[in-house]
């Protein structure tokens, strides 16, 4: 794990609609998942998680896809670079994204422009508007 990082023990991700949470299970050594505040199950009953979750936050549009009332499906726009959170261990640590362009992946550093290592197993990526005004 990187050094430092804040010791956390919850994290919850906000929505116009919905919430996602992660609670670190020291004993599972995992972040166990829940959704509208329930657990989140597998189809065979065990509660989803990971052992880390990055909360990527992103500018959020306007896509050109909507329902049948008309309202507008969000474009999270997953290019450019911006902020994050990785949780792993039981910690936060303040992280920064970048992808350059569609063809390539994400990369995760700290603050300082260092990798950041994920621990081994499931990584969960939740995006996040990033906090500006966006239309839905």
């Amino acid at each position: 794990a990187p050094q430092g990082g804040r010791p956390t023990r919850s994290f919850t991700a906000r929505w116009p609609a919905a919430t996602m949470g992660f609670t670190w299970s020291a004993r599972q050594k995992r972040w166990l998942a829940t959704w509208g505040g329930q657990p989140d199950r597998a189809a065979e009953g065990g509660q989803l998680g990971g052992r880390t979750i990055v909360v990527q936050y992103a500018k959020t549009t306007r896509s050109r896809f909507h329902d049948f009332l008309g309202s507008y499906t969000p474009l999270i726009h997953t290019t450019g670079a911006g902020r994050a959170v990785v949780l792993r261990d039981g910690r936060a640590y303040q992280a920064r994204w970048s992808r350059p362009t569609q063809d390539k992946g994400t990369t995760y550093t700290t603050p300082a422009g260092e990798p950041i290592n994920f621990a081994p197993g499931q990584v969960w990526v939740v995006l996040l508007n990033d906090g500006k005004p966006y239309i839905p």
